[in-house]
C-alpha cells in the first residue's frame, strides 16, 4: 500500500518544483489517464489498487484524442489518424499539460518523479510492464 496517497505526492512534488499545485494535479492526472487508457486494464487495475487516489485523478483529468479547441485538438486527433490511437492520445496528453504552461523540462521532470513514486509505492515489475506497452509516454517520461 502506499505511504502518502496520490494527492500528497503532487503537493510535495509542486512545492520541490516551485510550480502551482493546479498544474502539478493536471500533469499527474493526465499521465495516469495516459496509463489507464493505454494500459493492460488488469494491470492498471492493480497499480491503481494500490495508490489512493490515482483512479480518481485519472478520470479527473482523462485525456481525449481530438477533443481539444485549436492546434493541440486537430494535431492529436490528426496523429490518431495516421500513427494509431496511441499516439494520438500522447500528443492530446501533452497538449493538455501544455495548458498548464508548464515548460517541456518541467512535464519530465513530474513525469520521472511519478515513475519514482509509482515504483517506490508498488511493485517495481509492475510499474516497468505498463510502461513497457506504452512506449510514447515512457519515451516522454525519461
Amino acid at each position: 500500500m502506499a505511504e502518502q496517497s496520490i494527492k500528497s505526492f503532487i503537493d510535495t512534488i509542486a512545492a520541490k518544483a516551485n510550480i502551482e499545485p493546479a498544474a502539478a494535479e493536471t500533469a499527474v492526472g493526465t499521465i495516469l489517464s495516459v496509463i489507464q487508457q493505454e494500459g493492460d486494464s488488469a494491470k492498471v487495475a492493480k497499480l491503481f489498487d494500490q495508490v489512493p487516489g490515482a483512479a480518481d485523478l485519472a478520470r479527473e483529468h482523462q485525456v481525449v484524442v481530438g477533443s481539444g479547441s485549436g492546434l493541440g485538438g486537430a494535431l492529436s486527433s490528426l496523429a490518431g489518424k495516421f500513427a494509431g490511437a496511441n499516439v494520438g492520445v500522447i500528443v492530446a496528453a501533452l497538449a493538455q499539460i501544455e495548458a498548464t504552461n508548464l515548460t517541456a523540462q518541467q512535464i519530465k521532470n513530474i513525469g520521472s518523479a511519478l515513475v519514482s513514486y509509482l515504483k517506490d509505492n508498488v511493485d517495481p515489475k509492475l510499474v516497468n510492464a505498463i510502461l513497457a506497452e506504452i512506449p510514447a509516454l515512457r519515451d516522454h517520461l525519461a
